[in-house]
């Protein structure tokens, strides 16, 4: 509570309520092992001797012989007073008194549990130590404790005096919880008010730097209001602590750190007061802007009025910051008991110990509490982060744990989808060797009825008139044998390999040749290896070449056959090119329509092939036979059904 200043003495605080020290001590007692838990031989002082010195403005003249003019008063401890915005550096001793009995033969100390001030110390008017002060250029509020050893040699019997001589500007000051004893003994007692008072703060800090990495990082996930709410109130008690840790700074930066942490603390409440009602299912624009507005109401006030509003904002403007605070505890609380939509309990209980600590803080404020040590609600406060932040990672693991149950279930599923499909592509391919087999028994007996069957049912019927000769006989079956045979090569060539089928054709049609007096000339450079052909097209190109050749060796005479084998184009446009041409006496008109010349125009129509005869009377006969046969198609049928398989297998598994 910030108290007028008397153009004299500084107002006194009294002293009401219970001591923080015990409390502090509880929450510190979580992270440090408690050796001692009070200082049975410390001496408690609890009042102090307040002199304005000169130059002080506020000191009295000096006196008639000289000695310098002197006011002195008497107060209680703990003592709060403030100077007002603009008031110049006043200059005061302050002298505590302890009675001993015997000196001690150890070593003893002070401990100042509270003290916004520095100064020189000294005891019995000998100097013991010094903490930096208020000066025209640095501002000082210390809000650690300070231990300061002494020398029992020191000491004396009865009276002894420790003088305090400092310097203090505008703003709110205090001293309290001053202590004479043990050095051991008060160690304990600086530690624990060491950890409650500084390292818990910046605990709280760390706290906060995480919680900000953490919301970010759900933020960043979920793109959700209320962890993008958590991640700003984090922020705003991040700087808060700064600002509140700041204790020496120049005297410029004083404003402007106090505003911080004004605006730190008013905006966190904010925050988590918009928060707790996203987290009820009140999602109130109207609400959430009031909130805000009452939030930033304060900071611009005390902005406004150069920090001189500041005293009397944490009596007015403060309260109803918290009461908005225990408002969103409450409707979330309420809305829980009925079963609606409300905050984890763990949120709530964190909420519960922030207003809780805000009303103590306040309390303290307006006198009606202790003064020294931290803010309470810089205990809460990481509390109620840490209280928000466990349900949240909590659904969060929940969520990728179900998610990893989801996706090992579904892995489990494709699995099982694989195999079935797996079984129903090898129950398809089987039914399709079934199908191709029964396609290739059917070509086979065609082809043997078309050619073979053909021949020899021709044959029957002349020998059953005895109008064929012996040779016409042998001519016949021999024929017969070459069909047969061309019908196996095109059945066994693997592949559809024409090539090779081509290659067993000239096998057995040279020797035939040459022993008729024929040349035979095979061309092959231009054939690639693999054409590619449909088994279905392989035995009439074979059939059509070897009635070429068959024609050739009856009727032309000639003395050399060239055979010409070659592929034109790529692509779609890919043409087999085949040339069969003899120099012998040509095709009369009669034989240009003869069976053998219509056979081959037949099986050449029936593959959508080109066949042109051109023949000359004593210069020869050329068959030109072109036919389309697309692109090259090296896999097999049944290698193109495994890769088929394997892509509806993949796609399954990304769906």
């Amino acid at each position: 509570m910030a108290i007028q200043e008397n153009p004299r003495l500084p107002a006194r605080a009294p002293r009401t309520g219970v001591s923080a020290r015990p409390l502090r001590w509880l929450a510190a007692a979580t992270a440090l092992l408690l050796l001692t838990a009070s200082a049975t031989g410390a001496v408690p002082l609890r009042r102090l001797d307040w002199t304005f010195v000169a130059p002080d403005p506020q000191a009295l003249p000096d006196n008639a012989d000289g000695t310098p003019g002197t006011a002195a008063s008497t107060f209680g401890l703990p003592l709060r007073w403030s100077t007002l915005e603009g008031s110049p550096l006043h200059h005061v001793a302050m002298r505590l008194h302890f009675d001993l009995a015997v000196i001690p033969n150890q070593p003893w100390a002070v401990l100042l549990s509270h003290y916004s001030e520095g100064g020189r110390f000294s005891v019995n008017g000998k100097f013991i130590g010094a903490v930096s002060s208020e000066s025209e250029q640095r501002h000082v509020i210390w809000r650690r404790p300070q231990l300061l050893t002494l020398d029992p040699s020191l000491l004396v019997e009865g009276d002894n005096q420790i003088l305090i001589e400092t310097t203090y500007g505008p703003g709110a000051h205090a001293l309290a919880g001053v202590e004479v004893g043990p050095l051991g003994e008060l160690w304990n007692s600086y530690a624990l008010l060491y950890f409650s008072e500084i390292v818990w703060t910046w605990s709280g800090a760390t706290i906060a730097l995480l919680a900000i990495l953490v919301f970010g990082a759900l933020w960043l996930q979920r793109r959700e209001a209320v962890p993008l709410l958590l991640a700003a109130a984090s922020l705003f008690w991040l700087g808060y602590c700064g600002a509140w840790l700041a204790e020496v700074m120049p005297v410029g930066l004083r404003q402007s750190v106090n505003l911080i942490a004004m605006a730190g603390l008013a905006a966190f409440v904010g925050a988590i007061s918009i928060t707790l009602m996203r987290m009820s299912g009140l999602s109130r624009r109207r609400e959430e802007w009031l909130i805000a507005l009452y939030a930033a109401l304060g900071p611009a006030l005390a902005l406004g009025t150069g920090m001189r509003a500041q005293p009397y904002l944490i009596l007015s403007w403060q309260p109803g910051l918290y009461l908005i605070l225990a408002g969103a505890m409450g409707v979330g609380l309420y809305r829980r008991t009925r079963g609606l939509t409300a905050p984890h309990p763990l949120a709530l209980a964190g909420a519960a110990v922030l207003v809780v600590s805000a009303l103590l803080d306040l309390g303290g404020a307006l006198g009606l509490g202790a003064i020294d040590g931290a803010p309470f609600i810089n205990f809460a406060a990481p509390l109620m982060l840490v209280a928000l932040a466990a349900p949240l990672i909590d659904g969060l693991i929940r969520t990728m744990h179900e998610t990893e149950a989801a996706r090992m279930e579904l892995e489990t599923r494709v699995r099982e989808r694989e195999q079935l499909l797996k079984r129903n592509f090898e129950r398809l391919r089987e039914s399709e060797r079934i199908k191709v087999e029964s396609q290739e028994r059917q070509r086979i007996m065609q082809d043997m009825h078309d050619g073979l069957g053909s021949q020899l049912m021709s044959a029957l019927m002349l020998v059953e008139r005895g109008a064929v000769s012996n040779d016409q006989f042998a001519q016949i079956l021999r024929e017969s044998i070459d069909d047969m045979r061309l019908a196996i090569d095109a059945l066994t060539a693997e592949d559809a390999d024409l090539t090779a089928s081509l290659g067993n054709l000239r096998f057995r049609m040279e020797p035939r040749l040459r022993a008729a007096g024929m040349e035979l000339t095979w061309d092959a450079r231009r054939l690639p290896e693999e054409i590619g052909l449909d088994p279905d097209v392989v035995l009439p190109v074979l059939r059509i070449v070897q009635e070429a050749l068959t024609n050739a060796l009856k009727h032309s005479k000639a003395q050399a056959v060239r055979v010409v084998l070659l592929v034109e184009g790529t692509g779609d446009a890919r043409m087999l090119d085949i040339r069969i041409a003899d120099n012998g006496v040509g095709v009369s008109e009669e034989r240009v329509g003869g069976r053998g010349l219509l056979n081959m125009r037949n099986r050449a129509q029936k593959i959508g092939a080109q066949l042109k005869v051109e023949t000359a009377a004593n210069v020869g006969t050329t068959v030109h036979l072109r036919f389309r046969i697309g692109p090259a198609v090296p896999n097999t049928r049944s290698q193109q059904t495994v890769l088929n398989t394997q892509a509806i297998i993949e796609r399954a598994r990304q769906q």
